[in-house]
């Protein structure tokens, strides 16, 4: 399996996360905050808008733990160890969503 097909099962769980995670509705409510003036705040751009900062925060977040293991190992590359620490990262980050 190489890094860029676990990618893309990080990239699942993190869109998945991005629809059933606990702090859609908090942010769904700080909508007045991050929405652009020049956007209509219909319903569906805010649960799109929504769903997206939850997605690309949980992606970001969970390479946190592979960076830092890739910095203590001294790895010069990025490699399955590292995407799978961070593939596992993502589904933790996921869990209190599917509970």
């Amino acid at each position: 399996m190489t890094p860029q097909t676990i990618f893309v099962g990080i990239l699942g769980v993190t869109l998945l996360n991005g629809f059933i995670s606990p702090m859609v509705p908090l942010v769904f409510i700080m909508a007045p905050v991050w929405l652009p003036e020049f956007v209509p705040p219909t319903r569906i751009v805010l649960l799109y808008g929504t769903s997206l900062i939850v997605s690309v925060t949980t992606l970001m977040l969970s390479a946190v733990p592979a960076g830092i293991f890739e910095r203590l190992t001294g790895r010069e590359e990025t490699d399955q160890t590292s995407m799978f620490i961070w593939l596992g990262a993502a589904i933790l980050l996921t869990l209190p969503g599917l509970l």
